[in-house]
């Protein structure tokens, strides 16, 4: 990869590291994508994840989807309005661990399975640090209100 190329990618992840703003409004669109893909492909993301196409791992797939778009919407309008949305964040963070603790804690599962219980753990945490950021932000212009 060429140095430019390297240093604008560098760049690019510190700001958005950087911003935890834009950070929960690309979490926010990333959770809106994976509920409309669980929701129109659930029985071949049920295979693929669950190692199940059975009528069982395909609804599991379609409320995680239903979840996942009302959360990610409810996410992206308070984060755009500036309105609970630490709340909403936080709740996304919420539902990423239990994914990940009903993920890696289930005896059985294909890796496949594991791998997206660790990704859930990575989110929940980034969901959970850009929650807190949110909600030092509404505090300090509360205090200067």
């Amino acid at each position: 990869m060429a140095d430019g190329t390297r240093a604008r990618l560098e760049r690019g992840g510190a700001a958005l590291l950087g911003d935890h703003r834009r950070l929960a409004v690309v979490t926010a669109r990333l959770r809106v994508g994976a509920g409309v893909a669980f929701l129109l492909t659930a029985g071949p993301l049920a295979r693929v994840t669950l190692g199940s196409t059975s009528r069982e791992a395909r609804a599991a797939m379609r409320l995680t989807g239903a979840r996942d778009l009302a959360l990610g919407l409810g996410a992206l309008t308070t984060v755009k309005e500036r309105t609970q949305d630490a709340e909403w964040v936080s709740m996304g963070a919420l539902v990423d661990g239990l994914d990940a603790v009903v993920l890696l804690g289930t005896r059985r599962l294909p890796l496949r399975a594991r791998l997206i219980g660790v990704i859930a753990a990575i989110t929940a945490v980034t969901g959970l640090w850009v929650s807190q950021r949110l909600a030092d932000e509404r505090t300090e212009s509360d205090r200067s209100a």
